[in-house]
């Protein structure tokens, strides 16, 4: 019998399966990281040909007995089955060496190889969501059911009941948690009580500052940041230290404001190619950053109120601020409920991200914890937005923290802790030393522990603040400057969680301000020595017209 139809079928399944597989590549092109898509359509290449080598036996087959001369169909089709079988098996190590992707191999530079069997560090994946309020999530008391995968997430995690940043605003917020020191001990606070220009055109992240995740990956962990928001970008000094780094808000992409589901794609699309552990992936969301366009708001909620209103802080303060309560009230509601519709979509997309890390079966293997950078002002205190207060609704932040398995971990905890405990904490979790330069200690497990305290500075807009918060007080000091006088602000946070009654003429109080004011005047001197100079002769990041319209866009700068 000929042997054009064994030969045809051979071709037929690895062809065939080769084009699958590059089709199936070529998907991750617009998905994947760009340094590593063109190997992705070669892996997949090379694993369709393994199955279309497979497969062309059972081709073969089919082929041979359509041509057989009739009666002589039951033999020898079997005998072209083996002989496909044992041609694939010839062919199957050299596809394997390919789909494997050794880093020795052919396509250098791929995934790195999977860890040693005796490694049982967890992944670390950090997942942020900007501007998101405590109050605003199931799992914290709220009853607008906006939340339901975070709160599904929490019934998996410890929830930290008094968790509080560093700052009221996400470049030194951020900077706090990533370095574990205030903000004027890692550089990104002056010592002069007006900062707003400096944060907005040359504040970076300074390169002399440790991070944690560049420890990380001396340890042997990938490091992965997949982010939104124009103040975590590359020329803030935030790329420093990851393997693979993408913010679209700070690149010329065309994106304006980069939304939850592209967040959400972009770092699943990481995953994929990443599996092999172990790593630290942070995503961080803009959503539900102001303004609020949460694209899922029903449309016939969005038209009870003037198509032409915005949800930004200039627009309050230029157009609305003073216009009559009836008007003011209705204005502030519509705010509140454009800000839930943000959350509730930021929660849809999380959720497919945290479904995403289940489907992958990295689950039980990582370490989660999903915060925020701040909360949001929403009139609470007759402000909007964020960056002007200290108040419980701006520093006060959800903490939810999924263990890695075998780690054991009461579901809730009461006592104030600060997100700058988080290096210490990941640093505990991937079995490293605790490095010299940081501050803080592993988030506590277990209830009953009391005396944590966190101290707050580096407001963004207007004189400068500081806060104390302490398990049962806080405290806000402002000091005086030429245009400003000074006060303070006490309120017991047990009883008064929602700041409606100063204490600070009474006796109990005064202990709060003497050492809030003790402990401001010294980050006063310290941000002095951390770089002296700024303040009055600072360096102008080069800002592209896109990222400043971005600014303007989210409320920074004026139009």
């Amino acid at each position: 019998m000929s042997r054009r139809p064994y030969i045809a079928a051979l071709r037929a399944g690895a062809i065939g399966g080769s084009l699958v597989g590059i089709a199936l590549g070529l998907r991750h092109w617009s998905e994947a990281w760009p340094a590593l898509s063109a190997l992705e359509a070669l892996r997949s290449a090379a694993l369709g040909s393994l199955i279309g080598l497979a497969a062309s036996p059972l081709l073969g087959w089919a082929l041979a007995r359509r041509r057989a001369p009739a009666g002589r169909c039951a033999a020898r089709p079997w005998r072209l089955v083996v002989g496909h079988f044992a041609t694939a098996a010839a062919f199957s190590p050299v596809l394997v060496w390919l789909t494997a992707l050794p880093p020795d191999g052919l396509l250098r530079g791929g995934p790195a190889p999977a860890r040693a069997p005796n490694d049982q560090r967890p992944n670390i994946v950090f997942i942020t969501i900007d501007a998101l309020r405590a109050d605003h999530l199931g799992v914290y008391g709220s009853d607008a059911g906006l939340t339901p995968n975070l709160d599904a997430f929490a019934a998996e995690a410890t929830r930290y009941d008094a968790a509080y940043v560093s700052a009221p605003w996400t470049l030194t917020s951020f900077g706090s948690i990533f370095t574990s020191l205030p903000p004027s001990e890692c550089g990104l606070k002056l010592p002069t009580p007006w900062n707003h220009d400096w944060y907005m055109f040359a504040a970076r992240l300074p390169e002399e500052v440790d991070v944690f995740h560049e420890h990380l990956r001396g340890a042997g962990y990938a490091t992965a940041a997949e982010l939104t928001n124009c103040f975590l970008t590359a020329e803030r000094g935030w790329a420093r230290g990851f393997d693979h780094f993408r913010n679209e808000d700070g690149a010329e992409v065309g994106a304006m404001l980069t939304p939850a589901d592209t967040v959400t794609q972009n770092a699943l699309s990481w995953l994929r190619l990443n599996r092999r552990e172990p790593f630290f992936l942070w995503v961080h969301y803009l959503d539900p950053h102001a303004p609020y366009n949460s694209p899922d708001t029903a449309q016939e909620l969005r038209e009870q109120y003037p198509s032409f209103w915005l949800t930004r802080r200039d627009y309050w303060q230029e157009k609305m601020a003073h216009r009559d309560a009836e008007r003011k009230a209705r204005y502030q509601e519509f705010c509140r409920l454009m800000y839930a519709e943000e959350v509730r979509f930021a929660d849809r997309w999380v959720g497919e991200l945290l479904a995403g890390i289940r489907a992958a079966g990295l689950w039980d293997s990582s370490l989660i914890v999903i915060s925020s950078d701040h909360g949001e002002e929403l009139f609470d205190h007759g402000g909007f937005e964020h960056g002007h207060t200290m108040h419980e609704e701006v520093l006060r932040v959800p903490l939810l923290v999924k263990w890695p398995r075998g780690v054991q971990a009461d579901r809730e905890i009461g006592r104030v802790v600060g997100l700058a405990d988080l290096p210490a904490t990941f640093f505990s979790a991937a079995g490293m030393a605790h490095p010299g330069d940081f501050q803080g200690k592993p988030l506590p497990r277990r209830t009953g522990e009391t005396g944590g305290e966190v101290y707050s500075e580096g407001v963004l807009y207007g004189s400068e603040q500081g806060a104390l918060t302490t398990e049962r007080y806080k405290a806000i000091w402002r000091p005086a400057t030429r245009l400003t006088e000074e006060w303070l602000l006490v309120y017991d946070r047990l009883a008064d969680p929602r700041e409606q009654e100063d204490l600070s003429e009474t006796e109990a109080a005064a202990d709060m301000g003497d050492r809030l004011k003790r402990r401001a005047s010294a980050a006063k001197k310290t941000a002095a020595q951390h770089d002296i100079g700024r303040e009055h002769d600072f360096t102008v990041i080069d800002l592209s017209d896109a990222t400043l319209a971005k600014l303007q866009a989210l409320g920074y700068i004026a139009d």
